[in-house]
């Protein structure tokens, strides 16, 4: 993993041209994906979204002064965080998991309306997938996954409130008709795994929120380009937990599902 040390140092420098000693210092919203926690130096590498006002998006380390924000934190927690910048350092003052994805309106394998919202109440993880994929570890992949963990599911009463969804990557092909007998095919159980479509610019809008990149080959429908993004989002709707690829096991999202708190009700 390559880290950036400069931009920050440049940025600082810029920042402070001019400045005196009372120059306060200024606060900026910083948004990314925690890749690494080092509480042995007070410091979390952050792959971040642009900095409005102060920098382009990067991965780096950041400082902390209070140790105890990187209590609970480990990669792949998507955060927010509060960065202060002084006149010759720069550490966050806020570190915290989670965050709220914005609502969208789908249908699922049976034709029935739904949406993100549908789900509040219970622990979701959310998978992306097209039923035409020809790569056995990538798409096939992901259902072989969501195969396992229902089969977990089923069996454990603490995660009885936990929703599965695969959402498709190619919703101008994938409809209802054909995501109903590619989800029985996979043993779907429709009480806890759903396949969801939709309007293709609404599918799209919603992946892009969590990253996904699709890239459809003009000359052939099958061939599509794409990442691989697998999410936990808690009861209350936000994010929490992100995997990248297609190396998480079903024993590790059980896991990541499992340390989500239940809901109350």
């Amino acid at each position: 993993m390559r880290v950036l040390w400069g931009p920050l140092t440049a940025a600082l420098l810029l920042a402070n041209c001019g400045g005196t000693a009372e120059t306060p210092a200024r606060e900026y919203q910083l948004e990314g994906q925690i890749l690494a926690v080092r509480p042995e130096r007070s410091e979390v590498v952050i792959k971040h979204q642009d900095i409005k006002g102060f920098m382009p998006g990067m991965t780096m380390p950041f400082k902390v002064k209070d140790e105890g924000l990187l209590k609970g934190k480990e990669p792949g927690d998507l955060v927010t965080a509060t960065l202060v910048v002084g006149e010759v350092d720069a550490h966050l003052r806020t570190l915290d998991k989670g965050d709220t994805l914005t609502d969208a309106t789908f249908v699922d394998q049976n034709g029935t309306r739904s949406s993100l919202s549908a789900y509040r109440g219970h622990r979701v993880a959310l998978t992306f997938i097209y039923t035409r994929c020809p790569l056995p570890e990538f798409c096939p992949l992901m259902d072989r996954n969501f195969a396992a963990v229902q089969k977990t599911l089923a069996s454990t009463p603490a995660l009885a409130d936990v929703r599965l969804i695969t959402m498709t990557l190619d919703p101008a092909f994938d409809t209802p008709a054909v995501l109903k007998p590619y989800s029985v095919q996979r043993g779907a159980d429709p009480k806890i795994w759903s396949f969801l479509t939709g309007e293709p610019t609404e599918v799209n809008k919603f992946g892009s929120q969590l990253g996904i990149y699709v890239e459809h080959n003009p000359q052939s429908a099958i061939d599509i380009t794409h990442n691989l993004r697998t999410v936990v989002i808690d009861p209350d709707g936000r994010l929490v937990k992100v995997h990248n690829g297609n190396s998480w096991t079903p024993s590790e999202l059980v896991a990541d599902l499992s340390a989500v708190p239940a809901p109350t009700h």
